[in-house]
């Protein structure tokens, strides 16, 4: 064990260094040819072992520094991290009490505080493996809920529809292949300028359904879509829910810890009428990847959906069995991903995060009026979250084609001289670059730099051919 601790004391003492690029991998096939990555007959050396950890840290991109505004987490939380190095050390697993003892009584502590966040009052919960798994066991739930005898016979030949706005993310679509529901009953239904899904277009598509005979079992909300940040009117499909008796969901994964800003909160106003809610740790929370929930409001609606087996050697009936959470879940082996989360939570309190996200948003209106007072640079949707979508579109310039084109080159120039690290995205048909905001570190300077370095890549690759 001395040596690892040696290794790991040297891989963030040296290297890793204070200044380097955020990103500086080259590409797939290059990098496959710098490294010797084969796996052999014969074990390899200490030196070996240390080189392939020094490449590790040195091509991955440096998801700390503030200039990393590429995905839906960034910064580094370091109570967090120490979470993470003693949950491996424990190596806990969560579908018994008796064997993951502590972090069961920290996930349900957790759970008790999401849901009283979300307003589940006599809620439940499971951690799970990202918002994927989240939304896919909301979905089952919704599918119990509507024909609770598919868990033992199937689908027999009914068709049961699904409905997330056309801005949701694509796990939905996976949840509906890996549940038997078919893609092609997951409707996208519309949503308006700003992103945020169409009440009335709900309605219309449930009726449509009806008319068809089909079954509709699900309607999936975003609270915080990954493009634009937009959350879906959550009260006024809640009573589109409530009249078609359909299960309503929110995803949560990116925009839910908003809850905890009194001033920010009223965005996802109505979660209570929600049947689930999907939470995503390991994004502003800044908690090291993985570590998500699905928090449901219904006490035993986790078990009824997702239990079966595992009784007569697991699962013992004793003075424990209310503390075994393994049968809310749809995984046996699962990681104690709960110290990392309480610990984190612990030192900063509600408040502490609550100061985070009042931070992030004051940040981001600065960031929105400074692309809107600069030349070239023009905004694609309203930021009411941490996301902002813009873009460089000099007045010459005709053609969305063109334009796309260009902030794609934009974004790749700039991540290949070593300056902030974004990434493109498309809304309503339009191509911009989308900055996302997770990193309470992130400064006016910071933005600044980034956009200075928009406007001058932009300029220079504007520039005709010799």
């Amino acid at each position: 064990m001395q040596t690892q601790l040696d290794i790991l004391n040297r891989a963030i003492n040296e290297w890793i260094p204070d200044e380097r690029p955020v990103s500086q991998a080259p590409q797939a096939k290059e990098l496959a040819a710098k490294l010797d990555l084969a796996l052999a007959d014969e074990g390899g050396s200490q030196e070996e072992l240390e080189a392939a950890i020094k490449a590790y840290l040195h091509y991955n991109p440096d998801v700390a520094q503030p200039d990393f505004f590429k995905l839906l987490y960034s910064g580094q939380n370091k109570t967090a991290v120490l979470g993470d190095w003693i949950t491996s050390l424990s190596n806990a697993t969560m579908h018994t009490y008796q064997v993951g003892p502590v972090a069961t009584l920290m996930e349900m502590e957790l759970i008790r505080q999401w849901n009283k966040l979300v307003g589940f009052d006599e809620g439940e919960g499971v951690m799970v493996a990202g918002g994927s798994q989240a939304n896919l066991i909301a979905m089952m739930l919704a599918r119990h809920h509507a024909c609770p005898d598919i868990k033992t016979e199937g689908l027999k030949g009914r068709t049961l529809v699904a409905y997330t706005s056309d801005q949701a993310h694509y796990s939905a679509e996976k949840a509906a292949n890996v549940l038997g529901i078919g893609s092609n009953n997951l409707v996208a239904v519309a949503s308006d300028e700003d992103g945020r899904m169409l009440p009335e277009a709900l309605d219309a598509e449930i009726e449509k359904s009806l008319a068809a005979s089909h079954i509709p079992f699900f309607i999936g909300l975003t609270a915080g879509t990954t493009v634009v940040g937009a959350y879906d009117p959550v009260e006024a499909c809640a009573e589109v829910a409530k009249k078609h008796n359909v299960w309503l969901h929110i995803d949560g994964a990116w925009g839910g810890p908003i809850l905890f800003s009194e001033q920010h909160r009223h965005n996802v106003a109505g979660s209570q009428l929600a049947d689930s809610f999907t939470w995503d740790a390991h994004k502003l929370m800044n908690v090291p990847i993985t570590a998500a929930v699905i928090l449901v409001k219904h006490k035993g609606a986790l078990k009824a959906t997702c239990s079966g087996g595992g009784g007569e050697y697991l699962f013992h009936e004793d003075e424990n069995a209310a503390y075994n959470l393994g049968e809310r879940s749809i995984q046996c082996g699962r990681r104690a991903d709960a110290l990392k989360v309480w610990l984190s939570w612990k030192e900063m309190g509600n408040q502490g995060f609550a100061a985070k996200i009042d931070k992030l948003q004051q940040i981001r209106k600065q960031c929105v009026e400074m692309v809107e007072g600069r030349d070239n640079l023009q905004m694609l949707a309203p930021a009411v979250y941490l996301n902002v979508l813009f873009r460089y579109e000099p007045q010459h310039i005709q053609g969305e084609e063109a334009i796309r084109q260009l902030n794609i080159r934009i974004c790749k120039t700039m991540m290949a001289e070593g300056n902030a690290y974004v990434d493109y995205a498309r809304f309503k048909g339009r191509t911009g670059i989308r900055l996302i905001l997770a990193n309470g570190e992130v400064s006016h300077d910071d933005l600044q730099r980034l956009l200075d370095n928009v406007q001058r890549i932009g300029r220079e690759l504007d520039q005709p051919a010799d």
